[in-house]
């Protein structure tokens, strides 16, 4: 894997500002895809009060330097040109044997002139480094001389977070569109919410969690699986596969602690897979995911539901159900059971509603294949209407880490092989 390096002009870790936030991410996706990371940082970086992060080697060799908006580089003073020295000097010594090198508006602001010059002279004597990969964190306006991507070099490119702005900044820095890459920033909900340990082994586990098109989370105790028609749900999430979606249904369910629990949740899975849902990919019951046999914390619980956009919910039998509650609060689709007539009322008529019968309501289904079917269809139209829903989704999908690295750092970690 790569050896990376990223750098920037952080004096500390203030999470008040918005790139260290990006920086934090950035590591940590990295580091997840196997490479080994390194913070470039100034040399009076202090982590005395924010804690910065712990998960890469960081080092303190930018020169500090007093803070000027230059306009040109005609307009640099004698200090700052010792700057661009130091710069210079800095990175020759502690870039050898690195493969990519980012940096963080250093070629951008004009606060960082001197550190853009120091790079330039730099990267002529570090053969090594076959990509130079420079963020671009806002849209360029006006005209400054040292804003010409070609002087760098042709393995030099700059990075912006959407592709409407790659013409007008590749224009701002006298570039062509070849000379810009698009990545998006990351927010990924393992570090945005704040997961706890428990959740982020479940999701290591059962990836689907954050990719799926349709994701459930059901706590549900071991032997009140039948009340809550665990294989009413199954059927749905089955004809919502069968229709071409993408599916994660995980039980989070509590109490697996003997042999006749565990038998049971057995023959949910043997169920489940012939209904074609794969175990781990489109189902999972937390109980046989690690140490989870009692059930999980209830802060994971809260985490997955975070994660879904879907609540399937034919029980029998309720007096409230609190877990219709936790997953309205967490922006899921709810789908509950009109024969329980108190649902509707709890649910304050926000969800979709269908017959499954309760314990006062009797419902027999003439086709069943086609009633399941129907409801499965009549989902994937409610959520494509939905524009929270499908928010919810995008984001989950699209800016988590694991799906950034293979659709746009790996591609140009790849490209920059021809580059050198």
């Amino acid at each position: 894997m790569e050896r990376i390096a990223i750098l920037t002009s952080f004096t500390e870790f203030n999470p008040g500002y918005s790139l260290t936030g990006i920086v934090r991410d950035q590591i940590r996706m990295l580091n997840e895809a196997g490479h080994e990371v390194t913070l470039f940082v100034c040399a009076n970086y202090s982590d005395d009060k924010y804690q910065g992060p712990d998960d890469c080697n960081i080092l303190k060799v930018m020169p500090k330097s007093a803070l000027v908006d230059y306009q040109s580089v005609e307009d640099i003073s004698s200090d700052h040109l010792k700057t661009v020295s130091d710069t210079f000097d800095a990175l020759v010594n502690c870039l050898e044997g690195f493969d990519i090198v980012f940096t963080h508006d250093l070629i951008f602001q004009g606060w960082f002139l001197p550190y853009a010059l120091g790079i330039k002279m730099a990267s002529d004597k570090l053969p090594g480094v076959r990509g130079w990969l420079h963020w671009i964190h806002s849209i360029p306006s006006g005209q400054r001389d040292w804003w010409d991507i070609k002087s760098y070099g042709k393995n030099h490119k700059l990075i912006f977070p959407n592709k409407t702005d790659l013409v007008r900044v590749a224009e701002q820095y006298r570039g062509e569109l070849n000379d810009v890459r698009c990545i998006p920033h990351i927010k990924d909900p393992r570090s945005w919410f704040g997961f706890c340990e428990q959740t982020l082994d479940i999701i290591d586990k059962v990836p689907a969690l954050l990719t799926a098109d349709f994701v459930q989370v059901l706590p549900a105790s071991v032997d009140r699986l039948s009340a809550k028609r665990v294989l009413e749900v199954m059927k749905i999430f089955a004809n919502l596969k069968y229709c071409g979606c993408s599916v994660c249904l995980l039980i989070a369910n509590q109490w697996a602690t003997t042999k006749t629990h565990k038998e049971c949740i057995s023959n949910y899975e043997f169920y489940a897979h012939n209904c074609n849902l794969e175990r781990r990919q489109d189902f999972a019951f937390s109980s046989t995911l690690g140490d989870y046999e009692i059930g999980l914390p209830q802060q994971a619980i809260r985490d997955l539901l975070l994660l879904s956009n879907l609540f399937v919910f034919p029980s029998r039998e309720e007096s409230f159900g609190l877990v219709v509650a936790e997953s309205g609060l967490s922006g899921a689709l709810l789908v509950l059971n009109r024969s329980l007539q108190m649902q509707m009322e709890i649910s304050g008529m926000t969800g979709l509603y269908f017959d499954f019968g309760s314990y006062t309501n009797n419902f027999n289904v003439v086709d069943e294949e086609k009633y399941y079917l129907d409801i499965a269809k009549i989902i994937i139209g409610k959520a494509e209407q939905d524009n929270a829903i499908k928010s919810k989704t995008f984001f989950r999908q699209h800016n988590n880490w694991t799906a950034l690295y293979k659709s746009a750092y790996l591609p140009i970690f790849g490209e920059s092989l021809t580059w050198i």
